[in-house]
C-alpha cells in the first residue's frame, strides 16, 4: 500500500525524544560511551569536525581525519554539550567537554542522521541537474520560506557524503527539506534518495557536466540523475524540463506518481511567456501572472519554473510565490553582478562550468552588453574526458556565432575555445593567456576600455574568480 504523501500544511511537531534531547539519550542513539559529563546534560544542535559555531548545547562529532589539531586547540577556548570522539581520542578532548566514546565518529553521525529522517514528518524535495542546482535549490527554499519552516542544504553540499553537514540541523519543526543532489558518479543520487526518500524531485537539465567520469558518454550521465526518479517515494512528484534535449534520455516508464513539465519554447504543463531581460534580472509570465528574478539568463528562467512547480504542489499562493522569487539569494559566482575598475560591469559566472552553461552565459553577455564592448573572459572546463576537445571547440564556435568585441581564454584546456571560434570565422580580438591571475588582470587593463562588460567562466579547478577580485572597484 501506497504511503500517503504528507501535507504540509497539517504537519505535526509532536516528534518524541528529537532535538532538543539530553546526552545520555544521544549516547544511546549513536552506539556510544558516556565517559564522561552528565547524561541530563541538554543537546540541541550537533556540528561535525566543524568547531565554529560550537557553544552550550551543541555536540561536536570530532574528525580525527582532518584538522584534528585544529579541532583540539579551539576545544580549549571553547564551550559544548559534549564532544563524540574515537576510542584513543578521548584522553586528548580537554576536561571542560563532556566526552562519548564511539567506535567511529562518522559512522555514529550517520547513525544520527538515519534516526533523525526516521523522526521527521517533513516533506523532503531532491534538486539534480547538470547545471542550476544551486540555484534552483535558493529559489525553492526562498519561495517555501513565505509558508513553512525550511531546511536546505549547505551553499553545494550535495554528495552523499557531505549529507550528515545538511541533517544534523534538522528538528521537528522543520516541514520542508530541500536537498540539492550531485552526482560524482553511479549510486551517489541512489544513496542519497535512500538516506531522504524525497517526494518531490527536480532534474533541471541533463548536460555534458562530470561526463569525464561516466565514460564519457552523455547516456550514462542520463543513467546517474535516473536515480532521482527512481528514488522519489511512490505517488511522489517529478518536475522535469520540457525544452530540454538531454532530459528526453530520461524514463519515467516506472515512475508512479505525477509528472510536471516546465518549458518556454514547447509545449508544458508550467510554461513562460513573454520572458525579457531587466536591468536587474529577468521578468516573464506563466498566462497572466508576471514574475521577477533577479539573476539574468533564460536558463534561471527554467530554475524559476520548476520552483514555482514545487510551490504550486505544496499551496503556497501566488503572491508570495511571487515574493519569494524576488528576493532569494542569488548564488555567489553564478552570474554576480560587480562593479569592476574603468566603469567596468564585470559577470561573475566562475563558480563552475561545462559547455551548455558556459553558451548559456555567453547569451547573458550579448543581451546585457547590447551595444557596448563585450569580452568573453573563458577558462578551462574540466572533467569533460574524451569529449574535452570537442566541447571546448563547440563553445568556440558559438563565441563565433554570438561574435562578442573579444575573446580571451584563459588556461591549456581552453586554448581550443579560441582555435574552435577562429575556425568558425570569428572576426573579433583573440588572446589566449596562462592561469596566472596578475597576468591575465594585467591584460585586460591594458586592452579592455572603459565602460565594457566582462563575463568570466571557467570550472572551479581554475578559480578564475582570482582575476576578478583583481579587477573589481574598491
Amino acid at each position: 500500500m501506497a504511503r500517503e504523501k504528507p501535507d504540509p500544511d497539517r504537519l505535526s511537531i509532536e516528534v518524541k525524544e528529537v532535538y532538543p534531547m539530553r546526552l545520555g539519550r544521544l549516547a544511546s542513539l549513536i552506539g556510544g560511551r558516556l565517559l564522561r559529563g552528565s547524561p541530563r546534560t541538554p543537546v540541541k544542535q550537533a556540528t561535525y569536525g566543524k568547531t565554529r559555531h560550537l557553544k552550550e548545547r551543541v555536540v561536536l562529532f570530532f574528525n580525527p581525519r582532518k584538522n584534528a589539531e585544529k579541532q583540539l586547540a579551539s576545544l580549549q577556548r571553547k564551550r559544548s554539550a559534549g564532544v563524540i570522539c574515537p576510542a584513543g581520542w578521548s584522553r586528548k578532548i580537554p576536561s571542560s567537554h563532556a566526552v562519548i566514546e564511539v567506535s567511529d565518529s562518522k559512522k555514529a553521525l550517520w547513525k544520527l542522521v538515519h534516526w533523525l529522517r526516521a523522526q521527521s514528518r517533513a516533506v523532503f524535495i531532491g534538486i539534480t541537474g547538470s547545471a542550476g542546482k544551486t540555484t534552483t535549490k535558493e529559489m525553492t527554499a526562498s519561495i517555501l520560506s513565505t509558508k513553512y519552516k525550511v531546511l536546505k542544504s549547505v551553499a553545494n553540499n550535495n554528495l552523499y557524503s557531505l549529507m550528515p553537514q545538511n541533517l544534523i540541523q534538522l528538528h521537528p519543526d522543520h516541514q520542508v527539506v530541500v536537498l540539492e543532489m550531485g552526482m560524482a558518479g553511479f549510486g551517489n543520487i541512489r544513496k542519497q534518495c535512500g538516506v531522504a526518500k524525497p517526494s518531490l524531485g527536480i532534474v533541471t537539465n541533463v548536460g555534458e557536466a562530470h561526463v569525464g567520469k561516466l565514460g564519457h558518454s552523455l547516456a550514462n550521465v542520463a543513467r546517474a540523475k535516473q536515480e532521482l526518479i527512481n528514488g522519489l517515494t511512490r505517488g511522489g512528484t517529478l518536475i522535469l524540463n520540457a525544452d530540454d534535449p538531454g532530459s528526453k534520455r530520461l524514463s519515467t516508464r516506472g515512475f508512479r506518481g505525477k509528472v510536471i513539465t516546465l518549458g518556454i519554447k514547447n509545449p508544458a504543463t508550467i510554461r513562460a511567456t513573454r520572458v525579457k531581460y531587466t536591468k536587474n534580472g529577468m521578468s516573464f509570465y506563466i498566462g497572466k501572472v508576471p514574475y521577477q528574478i533577479p539573476i539574468w539568463g533564460r536558463h534561471n528562467v527554467y530554475n524559476a519554473l520548476a520552483a514555482i512547480a514545487v510551490a504550486r504542489q505544496l499551496n503556497v499562493p501566488t503572491p508570495w510565490i511571487q515574493k519569494g522569487l524576488r528576493s532569494f539569494p542569488a548564488p555567489r559566482m553564478r552570474l554576480q553582478r560587480i562593479k569592476g575598475i574603468k566603469n567596468w560591469l564585470l559577470i561573475n559566472d566562475c563558480y563552475n562550468a561545462n559547455p551548455s552553461a558556459m553558451i548559456a552565459g555567453l547569451k547573458v553577455l550579448m543581451r546585457v552588453a547590447e551595444k557596448k564592448h563585450s569580452v568573453a573572459v573563458l577558462g578551462d572546463m574540466h572533467s569533460l574526458g574524451k569529449l574535452s576537445l570537442e566541447s571546448h571547440r563547440k563553445v568556440g564556435k558559438f563565441v563565433a556565432r554570438l561574435n562578442p568585441s573579444a575573446l580571451i581564454t584563459v588556461g591549456p584546456q581552453a586554448i581550443e575555445i579560441a582555435k574552435g571560434a577562429s575556425l568558425a570565422g570569428y572576426k573579433g580580438k583573440i588572446h589566449s593567456l596562462p592561469n596566472q591571475p596578475a597576468k591575465v588582470a594585467n591584460y585586460l587593463r591594458k586592452n579592455v576600455p572603459k565602460g565594457s562588460v566582462l563575463y568570466f567562466k571557467a570550472s572551479r579547478n581554475t578559480a578564475l574568480e582570482k582575476t576578478v577580485n583583481k579587477i573589481r572597484a574598491k
